[in-house]
């Protein structure tokens, strides 16, 4: 990791969001650093869903700034597209495709949107299910996992 906690990737400088008269991100501000792994918790209701969709643009805000890599995020148009092809996100209440493998899962994305070839999707799907303790679920279906039913996703978005 080149950098690590000194290169800022995800910059949030005084964000709000309300949703009618509820405050919901009240002047958030963090820093997220290249190669820094970051868990957001909180009780229901806290805006930790709200932010995520914030940092990926899938949720406007009221006030501040959001910068990603030194960029601040696009309203709409190529720039967000770009952007929503580079930043991976997993919902809370996340829908894999039945029909396929946990490693055909998290492979999808690196094929369709990045056009890796297969073999090199593989092999980043597998580093990155590693990187989570579940490599060794990569031939099962979504259904044959642990906690299948759950609202936790055991996957890493890539």
């Amino acid at each position: 990791m080149v950098g690590w906690g000194m290169e800022p990737l995800v910059v949030v400088d005084h964000v709000n969001k309300h949703f009618g008269e509820l405050h919901v991100l009240k002047d958030i501000t963090t820093t997220i650093h290249r190669g820094e792994v970051v868990v957001i918790i909180g009780p229901s209701g806290s805006g930790k869903s709200t932010l995520c969709r914030a940092i990926n643009r899938l949720e406007t805000i009221d006030d501040g700034v959001i910068t990603i890599d030194g960029v601040p995020l696009p309203a709409e148009g190529p720039a967000l597209a770009k952007l929503r092809a580079d930043v991976g996100m997993v919902f809370q209440s996340f829908n894999l495709f039945a029909h396929k493998t946990i490693l055909e899962n998290v492979t999808l994305g690196q094929l369709k949107v990045r056009r890796r070839t297969r073999a090199v999707a593989n092999q980043r799907a597998m580093e990155l299910l590693d990187r989570v303790g579940v490599a060794d679920q990569a031939a099962k279906m979504p259904s044959q996992l642990s906690g299948a039913s759950s609202s936790e996703s055991p996957l890493p978005a890539l």
